[in-house]
């Protein structure tokens, strides 16, 4: 993303300088016109032509490869918005999968519907005072139900309870 960026930081400049290149031709220009219209030198009017001629032949240069880099910084764009929807697409099955496992496990635990959303928010990270805050009920009650929560799935406390759900998805690759 940060090549990309770059990119497009390139892009404006380019765009910028090919901006004034174009406004400075379309001065010359109009300094030939009124040279010519003041009756100037077929040598001087010569000069400046050859000025103008370089110039626009620079901008032509300029355009085209700018116009080539635009093509493919929307190439690249396009590329890194279909690999950003195939990397959500496959997160939420991920996730999906997941969920439907930790339910699971929980039905296998045997939990009751206070549990299971205890359950979850440990799992989340949140602490007893923010769970009792989320669930409208006391401190006390969340750490009880935490409590029942352990005792169900046969663990000692929260870490044991959350590596119980990690402990095969950070299963090292060989």
């Amino acid at each position: 993303m940060k090549r990309l960026r770059g990119s497009l930081n390139d892009h404006r400049a380019g765009r910028l300088v090919v901006s004034a290149l174009g406004i400075i031709l379309a001065m010359l220009a109009l300094d030939v016109w009124q040279d010519f219209s003041n009756g100037a030198s077929a040598q001087h009017m010569a000069g400046e032509v050859i000025m103008i001629s370089l110039g626009a032949t620079a901008l032509g240069v300029l355009w085209a490869s700018a116009s080539r880099r635009a093509g493919h910084l929307a190439a690249s764009l396009d590329h890194t918005r279909e690999d950003l929807q195939t990397w959500r697409e496959k997160a939420r099955l991920y996730s999906e999968g997941l969920s439907a496992e930790i339910d699971r496990q929980f039905e296998i635990w045997g939990l009751s519907p206070a549990e299971k959303e205890i359950a979850l928010l440990m799992l989340k990270g949140l602490s007893f005072k923010e769970a009792a805050g989320i669930r409208n009920a006391s401190e006390r009650t969340v750490r009880q139900q935490a409590q029942d929560v352990y005792r169900k799935a046969n663990v000692t406390g929260r870490n044991e309870f959350a590596a119980w759900f990690l402990e095969e998805l950070l299963v090292p690759r060989s």
